[in-house]
């Protein structure tokens, strides 16, 4: 895995999921994850544009991902988290309600590894003075400050947040 395609908070705003499907594949990423709040229940019809993607996806559940709704609807269960790598790195994924930062994960994190979360809507990106490199995508559909829906492109030399619309960069951290 060399270039990871993050966002978070969607809540069922399906063309936001076709837009970040689409930026997902012009950013040549090998990898899309979902840090929580997918809202498959809002998704309707836009559902099936998860499945048969040509990029590999996986999702950690949030706070507002019912696991009734992907049971009904046919889908694996999210977990709570996930753990990838990323050359020598570890990137551990959650929503961020269960476990709300790096030092209450169950898998120990140097500083070299990336600690993922979503929740706040709130994008951002930095290296902890003890620990991991913390990020969040944002929310894809409905931020909680004055910036823009966003997504995020993790790969083992740096961290991107950029707009979901105008793809400008709002975020950066080289690694």
């Amino acid at each position: 895995m060399d270039r990871i395609f993050v966002f978070s908070d969607l809540h069922g705003n399906g063309d936001a999921l076709k837009m970040l499907l689409s930026r997902a594949s012009e950013e040549s990423c090998d990898h899309i994850i979902c840090a929580g709040d997918l809202g498959l229940d809002r998704l309707g019809q836009h559902r099936n544009l998860l499945q048969g993607l040509a990029i590999p996806f996986s999702m950690v559940r949030g706070n507002c991902d019912s696991v009734w709704t992907f049971s009904e609807a046919g889908f694996s269960i999210p977990p709570k988290y996930t753990v990838l790598n990323l050359g020598d790195r570890i990137v551990f994924v959650t929503h961020g309600d269960a476990i709300p930062s790096w030092y209450a994960a169950p898998t120990p994190l140097s500083e070299k590894d990336i600690f993922i979360s979503g929740h706040t809507h709130i994008a951002f990106v930095a290296q902890t003075s003890t620990g991991p490199i913390v990020m969040n995508p944002g929310s894809a559909s409905s931020p909680r400050d004055s910036r823009p829906p966003s997504y995020a492109v993790v790969t083992d030399r740096e961290i991107l947040v950029k707009a979901l619309v105008s793809r400008r960069v709002l975020e950066a951290l080289t690694i």
